[in-house]
């Protein structure tokens, strides 16, 4: 029998996880298999952030389907987050609807699914939306007062704005019919960490490097304990991957473990940004350049 499972049993269930690209782009959804389900449950992986921008459209769900029964079946919790790119360009009322619209269909569709899949209602508050910290409330009020007019228990998870900065947990107006299923999602260094940028500096690991990742673990502790809402860390990565990546393995390495560990022992889960920087998704295999990193975080119980 499928229970409702309470938030912080669930923050205790997710553990570590990835962000994957199965949903989001075409090449995602081209290439997705279930091995890749199978192969990341045999490493590690206890959660996938499945990453969606597109309408929510007969086709994107058919393979949201696949994905989320694979995901139930090999005992991987799917979480399902939304990116809501003209919100987050233009928080009109008539794009709060949009959103409410999508995670209707959404919901509706997923209904009678595991209480182990979860909704993560926006990828990282940013653009025109950071200016209006109202209207991100707003946004979080109606949707989730239509999800809970259809799954009155599934835990749905809401961000603050500033690109999921904890600093900014403090501004979340927890949703009216929440019914106490609820979590929240902040993130730092989703793009990896800088060499040059004094906000998420990392070089050799100084202690002054360290305290900007403990202090904001800190943060997020303290307002779990004014709240009660448990959180969860959507995205984080071990190189700046994206943006010259200018970090050696070793390097890596030394930060993930550092990262990976302080969380931990936060108790606070995490989900790795993203699957195909070590995963190749068209021969199934590990990538072994990324491999002793992705060890680094998946390997350590």
């Amino acid at each position: 029998m499928d229970l409702p499972i309470k938030p912080w049993d669930y923050q205790k269930l997710l553990g570590k996880g990835i962000n994957v690209d199965w949903s989001k782009t075409r090449k995602g959804r081209k290439y997705y298999n279930e091995q890749a389900v199978k192969d990341f449950k045999k490493a590690g992986i206890s959660h996938v952030r499945i990453r969606v921008k597109d309408e929510a459209t007969e086709e994107l769900m058919d393979s949201l389907d696949e994905q989320i029964k694979d995901c139930l079946k090999n005992g991987v919790i799917p979480i399902i987050a939304y990116q809501a790119d003209e919100f987050k360009k233009n928080p009109s009322e008539k794009n709060i609807q949009k959103v409410v619209k999508w995670w209707a269909t959404i919901a509706e569709r997923y209904k009678d699914y595991s209480h182990l899949l979860a909704f993560d209602l926006l990828i990282e508050a940013t653009d025109k939306v950071n200016k209006y910290p109202e209207k991100l409330n707003e946004l979080y009020e109606q949707v989730v007062t239509e999800i809970r007019n259809i799954s009155p228990t599934r835990i749905i998870i809401i961000s603050p704005r500033m690109r999921s900065d904890a600093d900014y947990l403090k501004e979340l107006k927890i949703p009216t019919k929440s019914k106490g299923y609820i979590m929240a999602e902040w993130h730092f260094y989703a793009s990896g960490p800088s060499k040059t940028n004094k906000r998420k500096l990392w070089t050799i690991g100084t202690e002054e490097e360290k305290q900007l990742i403990t202090n904001k673990i800190n943060i997020a502790l303290e307002w779990q304990k004014n709240t009660g809402i448990p959180t969860w860390v959507g995205a984080w990565m071990p190189s700046n991957y994206n943006d010259g990546n200018d970090y050696s393995i070793s390097e890596q390495v030394k930060f993930a473990k550092y990262m990976s560990t302080q969380l931990k022992n936060a108790g606070i889960p995490f989900a790795v940004n993203s699957d195909t920087k070590f995963y190749d998704r068209e021969s199934n295999r590990w990538i072994e350049e990324t491999r002793p990193v992705f060890e680094s975080i998946f390997s350590s119980k």
